[in-house]
């Protein structure tokens, strides 16, 4: 699948030592997913050696979908994508 307009948040505290979020969503009949690759740190998952947040979300039991991204026709690669439902999840974990 492509998807010509990935929706960018940038998060910029104006602090120094805080650094600058990205985070990148695509959109799939409607629904929004965000890229576990930029978020997955952020909730406190472990990368695996590929640096994707897979594992860690099989484990944990976070749904997602994978599927190959491509902005403006070219290929970012094979992504897992969380919808804001998983998302909101995996942030209940964090906390926990």
């Amino acid at each position: 699948m492509t998807f010509p307009r990935i929706k960018t948040i940038t998060i910029d505290s104006h602090d120094e030592t805080i650094p600058v979020v990205r985070f990148r969503l695509v959109e799939i009949a409607g629904t929004n997913y965000h890229l576990a690759q930029d978020i997955g740190h952020h909730l406190g998952l472990k990368a695996s050696e590929e640096g994707d947040y897979r594992s860690a979300l099989v484990e944990a039991g976070i749904p997602f979908i994978d599927l190959v991204v491509f902005e403006r026709d070219q290929p970012l690669g094979l992504h897992a994508l969380l919808t804001e439902a998983a998302f909101y999840q995996a942030r209940l974990l964090k906390r926990g």
